[in-house]
């Protein structure tokens, strides 16, 4: 089988990464924008704390108007790093005294934004102003290692979840892979290993229905004979090995099993050479019939497979009844109903021929039957022959033979 396009081996890791980048993204913008707030909280706290601390140490310089302590005050507090610019103005904003590191003047320019300035008061009159401006890049520079450490935290993350989902993806695609091998059919390369299960599972549940049990209330039953006559038996008694025959029977019989629990049919107790099963339907307009003439037609296909691995053929003939039992409380009379119906589908039988799926009237108006090709054997024939199935049908019924047909 080739490989599927969309197998989960490359759905999952693609999944994966769409998801981390997009769930990075949104991340790193909800990170930056909180931690740009917490860093103009502190700045804005340390700012207005280290600017009135500067007006309270210069209101004596002020007072006496001494420049050079004012300097030094100046000076001191420049060395507090992160401070890029101290000055001190009087009350019309002259500068007295100042103090600055280093920088450019587009880095001063933009820095107008972090400049603090508290009001240097003695006895309740303004007698100056003291500022401090912080570098722009300190307080970012303060972060950017929690930055990239959440960064490489999330890159971690992000390379562990990759690997899982392609290990995961790689597992999930060859168990499934291994599981569609199993079963006949082919897939389309659209498919993902999922689309491309359900596709070939298809034909072992399209036909399933769970058998109803009748239960206390119910009165009425709707449900279809299907009677499968090797006309040859008693030949092949006496002509072949009994060893071989009961090898040969004892697949056939496996083969009847296998397709009764596909199409959902139960084993009734055989005739000499006849085999019945029963297909329960939960009302009349139910496609029971159906399932039991798509169970007859997967037998008749098989049993030619036995001529060809075993060397015996099986002259196989069928007939199909539709019937509705009302149920008494009497298990006698409940029995003797279901007699009557199986002595009458063995009546059916001896007008079969080799290879004849036969239908009875009943049978043959059911709604399910339709589009089926059935014709009476002869003139005078009340019985009506199968003669071709639909094309969806051929196509269901040639699946379900292959995987019936998978161990003979």
């Amino acid at each position: 089988m080739g490989k599927n396009k969309k197998s989960y081996a490359k759905l999952l890791p693609t999944f994966t990464i769409i998801f981390s980048l997009t769930f990075a993204s949104l991340s790193a913008i909800i990170l930056s924008v909180e931690l740009d707030s917490i860093a103009d909280e502190q700045e804005n706290y340390l700012g207005q704390a280290l600017s009135s601390q500067l007006a309270k140490v210069s209101r004596n310089s002020i007072i006496n108007q001494d420049k050079l302590s004012l300097q030094i005050e100046v000076d001191d507090m420049l060395t507090i790093e992160g401070i890029q610019y101290v000055a001190v103005h009087d009350a019309s904003r002259r500068l007295l005294v100042k103090a600055t590191k280093s920088a450019n003047r587009t880095s001063l320019a933009s820095n107008a934004t972090h400049t603090y300035t508290s009001a240097i008061t003695i006895e309740n009159a303004t007698a100056g102003y003291a500022l401090v401006r912080f570098d722009q890049e300190f307080f970012a520079a303060y972060f950017q290692t929690l930055r990239f450490a959440i960064a490489f935290l999330f890159a971690s993350i992000f390379f562990i979840l990759i690997y899982l989902s392609a290990k995961i993806g790689k597992i999930l695609s060859f168990r499934l892979n291994h599981l569609i091998q199993q079963l006949p059919g082919d897939n389309k390369e659209t498919m993902d290993e999922l689309s491309a299960l359900e596709h070939r599972l298809k034909p072992l549940i399209a036909t399933r229905k769970e058998n109803q049990q009748p239960y206390a209330e119910q009165k009425v039953e709707d449900y279809a004979l299907l009677a499968i006559d090797c006309k040859n038996l008693t030949i092949l008694k006496t002509r072949v090995n009994p060893e071989h025959l009961e090898s040969v029977m004892s697949q056939f019989d496996v083969l009847v099993n296998d397709a009764a629990e596909i199409y959902g049919a139960t084993r009734l107790s055989a005739g000499q050479r006849s085999i019945y099963l029963q297909f329960k339907g939960k009302s009349e307009y139910d496609d029971h019939p159906l399932r039991a003439l798509y169970c007859a037609t997967a037998i008749h296909d098989l049993s030619k497979k036995l001529l060809d691995t075993q060397g015996i053929k099986l002259e196989l003939a069928s007939v199909i009844s539709n019937d509705t039992q009302k149920y008494s409380r009497s298990q006698i009379l409940n029995e003797s109903h279901c007699e009557a119906h199986l002595n009458s589908l063995q009546l059916m039988l001896e007008q079969a021929v080799d290879g004849e799926i036969l239908l009875d009237a009943p049978t043959k108006s059911h709604g399910s039957l339709q589009d089926i090709s059935l014709y009476p054997p002869s003139e005078k024939s009340i019985l009506f022959r199968v003669e071709e199935l639909n094309e969806d049908s051929k196509e269901l019924i040639s699946q379900q033979i292959a995987i019936l047909g998978r161990d003979m």
